[in-house]
């Protein structure tokens, strides 16, 4: 086998990681790099154990496979989503595992709720392995594929991956009273998932004529999606609990596309007042923006969120949205730091609204002290003088 042998496997909602020893094309490749959209905290299926020379390959990391990256078994891909959808299209896989739904009368299987990386790498697979999952949803706007297309069909009944729903604190609701403020009727609103992001469509339920375009969506969305809220809703995937699936095929109006579209900066300038809401884990007094190191240990990747603000960035009207808690640790931390001591995910020039419960300021006409100034304003106020003494100091 060539050393760089390499397997794609969907994620998301629908890892088929107990579907690997069932494969029977699969058993030449057991020491393959498998490479997926695995998504940190939702998949925790180490492919690496499939091989004595497999190893696992996707654009996150996670705590999870810490002790497999220290051991050479995973790359993590420098790229954000729509890097990583990029590369899937470019790429040549030796096999790809698909979970799909069972076909329909006509033969027709649907990619359901994860539509993200799937379709894209279907032809990119010298080997095509169909996942039939009967718990996996058929949903109206999702992309099919024949059932004729796989070379070999493994039959797997087992409830798809779920992702809880994370309460909001009483500091998440403060910050995101502070974003709901910000968004005009008519909007477009994308949001990242995690407690900020599940938060933020609940706080949203008396606007007027939004549209959505995620990248994800989760439970929150299901009954605004019900009631109405949206006039248009695009997404690549779904992911969320038991009962959210089951319903899924009953949203109105949801239209799932690849992250070759939901992530493209080109097009997502092209939505007028496109509103980009994404966490981050520290912002320095320059601007710059942290979201994948904690203590110098890399606990994510950079996502979707450079594709969504750029977006937002030169959309007209657009509103690209940094939020995050003031602090971390129970308040003995600063998360508005004067530098970042890691690799920024978003650089000082591609920042715009950063938000803490202490309030929104936009830094896109703010430079220099002016803007360091007004970051230090979203400080938690126990932080703010020494953050003033580090700015004085040049620190």
């Amino acid at each position: 086998m060539p050393p760089d042998t390499r397997v794609f496997v969907s994620a998301s909602a629908a890892e088929p990681s107990a579907a690997a020893p069932l494969s029977r094309l699969l058993e030449p490749l057991r020491s393959a790099t498998f490479e997926g959209g695995f998504i940190p905290g939702v998949n925790s299926f180490d492919w690496s154990s499939l091989g004595p020379q497999a190893r696992m390959a996707g654009p996150f990391m996670s705590t999870a496979w810490q002790a497999i990256a220290a051991a050479g078994r995973f790359e993590h891909l420098p790229v954000t989503y729509h890097g990583f959808a990029r590369r899937v299209a470019a790429s040549r896989y030796a096999a790809g595992l698909f979970m799909v739904t069972p076909p329909d009368q006509t033969g027709s299987c649907s990619f359901g709720p994860t539509t993200d990386f799937a379709p894209t790498a279907l032809d990119r697979c010298g080997l095509k392995i169909g996942v039939i999952n009967p718990s996996l949803t058929r949903l109206p706007g999702s992309p099919a594929v024949s059932i004729d297309r796989f070379d070999e069909i493994v039959e797997l009944d087992t409830p798809l991956v779920e992702y809880a729903v994370r309460v909001a604190g009483d500091i998440e609701r403060r910050i995101i009273e502070q974003i709901a403020a910000l968004i005009p009727n008519g909007a477009t609103v994308q949001a990242g998932i995690g407690r900020l992001g599940d938060a933020l469509w609940a706080g949203l339920s008396g606007k007027e004529g939004l549209a959505l375009h995620s990248g994800m969506i989760c439970d929150p969305v299901a009954d605004l999606v019900r009631h109405g809220l949206f006039r248009r809703v695009t997404t690549g995937s779904l992911l969320g609990s038991r009962a959210f699936y089951a319903r899924a095929a009953d949203l109105p109006g949801v239209e799932m596309a690849p992250a070759l579209e939901t992530h493209d900066v080109a097009r997502l300038a092209k939505i007028p007042g496109f509103v980009a809401v994404n966490s981050a884990i520290e912002v320095d007094l320059l601007g710059q923006v942290n979201a994948e190191w904690v203590d110098g240990a890399a606990i994510s990747g950079p996502g979707g969120l450079p594709d969504f603000i750029g977006g937002a960035r030169r959309s007209s009207g657009g509103l690209p949205i940094i939020a995050l808690g003031s602090t971390a640790k129970g308040g003995a931390v600063s998360r508005i730091v004067p530098r970042l001591q890691v690799p920024a995910t978003l650089s000082a020039a591609e920042v715009g609204i950063v938000v803490t419960e202490h309030g929104a300021v936009d830094l896109r006409p703010l430079e220099g002290e002016a803007r360091a100034m007004a970051l230090i304003e979203l400080a938690a106020p126990d932080h703010r003088a020494a953050l003033r003494e580090a700015r004085r100091r040049g620190a």
